[in-house]
């Protein structure tokens, strides 16, 4: 996990790469037609993040947990 901290000092956010576990969550979601915020719910994540996977790597109708 990387912790990104402003010269300031204030934190301004993380990044934490996906596990392959949660990639295959979303994988299965899609496939059920389930939305990338209930996705997000599922794996505790923003659901922004759970949106930027999917749209780079393919978007909702071809994404691959292994591709990704």
């Amino acid at each position: 996990m990387i912790i990104l901290v402003s010269r300031t000092g204030w934190w301004i956010g993380r990044q934490e790469q996906l596990t392959i576990d949660e990639r295959e969550l979303i994988f299965r979601e899609l496939s059920r037609n389930c939305s990338a915020w209930l996705s997000a719910k599922a794996l505790g994540r923003h659901h922004s993040t759970i949106s930027r996977e999917i749209e780079r790597n393919g978007g909702e109708k071809i994404y691959r947990a292994v591709e990704a």
